[in-house]
């Protein structure tokens, strides 16, 4: 799904969260956003179908707060964490 369909669901209150997970240790980082009801939507490209993958934490949280969370859950194999974006 697209930034801005993303944008309008979080707005409509369908989010519970959302965590950034790695893609590979080298490759960087993708967003996942977690609706209430457990289904797992992820953030895809502008002009394709793949997932959109951020070099950066940093990047992957900046989306994060543009589309409006304020928190942002880390998952790196049993590692999680939260963090303020």
């Amino acid at each position: 799904m697209q930034e801005k369909e993303i944008k309008l669901l979080f707005n409509a209150g369908v989010f519970e969260s959302c965590q950034a997970t790695p893609i590979a240790m080298s490759r960087g980082w993708t967003l996942k956003f977690i609706a209430k009801d457990n289904n797992v939507i992820t953030l895809d490209l502008q002009r394709s179908k793949k997932e959109r993958e951020f070099k950066s934490l940093d990047g992957a949280a900046a989306v994060a707060r543009k589309i409006g969370f304020e928190w942002l859950n880390v998952h790196i194999g049993e590692l999680e964490w939260r963090e303020k974006v």
